[in-house]
């Protein structure tokens, strides 16, 4: 009987000229693993060291981590945000960068949560991805992928470890397939 129900939905889906989606599920493992690549060839990339395991938030949780802003990610098309932490490579302070890596699903969902920065705000970084540089963060987007960086603690003393982490990330991200 599911078998028959199932082969029905499929036949009207694809009458209706609709191609099925990935469940759910497969979606975020797929995101997930794309992301932990990019972060990982990130850190390979640098002198820096993540601090903190991957948080991860999905529809359900995002509004646990970014509250307010949820609704128009999820909106945009948002699949998966790796939150994690950083420093460089051997340093024991209490300084650290936020790493938020966010999956927007296709480079209109990353486009539509990101502007465009101004020219003088703005930060070349590889592969002509432009970001927005302020004093204590990088923010930028290339494809499906929004990324956010903050310093913590000592902005000014953490420049070269943001610059170098978002230009990782942004070379990464780049290389990574649409999906």
């Amino acid at each position: 009987m599911r078998a028959a129900l199932a082969a029905g939905i499929a036949a009207v889906v694809a009458a209706a000229g609709c191609t099925p989606q990935a469940p759910p599920d497969a979606r975020i493992e797929a995101a997930e693993a794309k992301m932990i690549e990019i972060l990982s060839a990130a850190q390979s990339a640098t002198d820096a060291e993540r601090l903190t395991e991957i948080v991860w938030y999905d529809a359900e949780n995002l509004h646990e981590y970014i509250n307010g802003m949820a609704p128009e990610f999820v909106d945009a098309g948002f699949v998966l945000l790796a939150h994690t932490e950083w420093r460089d490579k051997g340093s024991g302070g209490p300084d650290y960068v936020e790493l938020d890596l966010y999956d927007m699903g296709s480079p209109q969902g990353s486009a539509l949560v990101f502007d465009e920065p101004e020219a003088a705000s703005a930060l070349p970084l590889p592969g002509g991805v432009k970001a927005y540089a302020g004093d204590s963060l990088i923010e930028f987007r290339t494809g499906r992928y929004y990324a956010k960086l903050t310093a913590r603690r000592d902005p000014a003393g953490q420049q070269m470890l943001l610059r170098d982490l978002a230009s990782a990330v942004a070379d990464a991200a780049a290389q990574a397939p649409m999906q």
